[in-house]
């Protein structure tokens, strides 16, 4: 009941998705971000973040969205559960991204991040674009009516410069949990100009954190 009240008072440029069948909203005129909030046992969760922490992973392929061949694109990894549940769960986001993007080809990526490399508050030109953090700090967003999109770039500052210029209220940053699927809408998409969603990923480098993120785009 929660659930169904939040959906209700959210602005309407960004939803909260209940399945993966939610994540269809993202073509919704003004809707540039679609969030589904999707929870991994504690246990499959640890074997991941092990398996993160143990290899840096760096693969990256064109698949077909209709048959992804998932377990080649992953063959070179070392075998083991953490492995198994990965490709399982990118063999489906490539199929459900497929349709809802309507292309048969799609550019995955799956790396360990241990960088602040895309710190910045930026919008993304692709169309649309998936993103799932499986380990670590999820990817940070803001809600429209916290931006300043004319200060957007660096434009001769320092990045904490920028995003203290692009961002009204640092305090209302939101960040994405690991496992949770995101879809985004950038200013490429049809009509969307001047409205892809603002987003950064998280500043993780001086504490010495580590992410394992899947990013998966159009391939046109």
């Amino acid at each position: 009941m929660a659930t169904d009240a939040l959906n209700v008072v959210l602005p309407f440029h960004f939803r909260y998705a209940r399945g993966a069948g939610d994540l269809e909203a993202i073509h919704t005129s003004g809707v540039n971000l679609v969030v589904w909030r999707r929870e991994q046992e504690p246990q499959m969760s640890g074997l991941v973040d092990a398996f993160n922490a143990a290899h840096d992973l760096d693969v990256e392929a064109v698949l077909h969205s209709d048959d992804p061949e998932v377990w080649m694109f992953l063959a070179d990894l070392p075998a083991c559960g953490a492995r198994d549940m990965l490709a399982a769960d990118i063999d489906y986001l490539v199929r459900r991204f497929g349709r809802i993007s309507g292309c048969a080809t799609l550019r995955v990526h799956l790396e360990s991040v241990s960088t602040d490399a895309c710190r910045l508050f930026h919008v993304d030109a692709a169309a649309l674009r998936l993103l799932v953090t499986y380990s670590g700090f999820g990817t940070q967003w803001v809600t429209n009516d916290n931006v300043r999109r004319d200060q957007l770039m660096a434009q001769g500052r320092s990045f904490d410069a920028a995003n203290r210029a692009i961002v009204s209220r640092t305090g209302q940053i939101r960040s994405c949990r690991p496992w949770w699927v995101t879809v985004q809408k950038g200013e490429s998409y049809p009509g969307n100009a001047g409205n892809g969603i603002v987003h950064r990923s998280p500043p993780i480098e001086m504490a010495g954190e580590r992410r394992l993120r899947l990013c998966i785009d159009e391939v046109k």
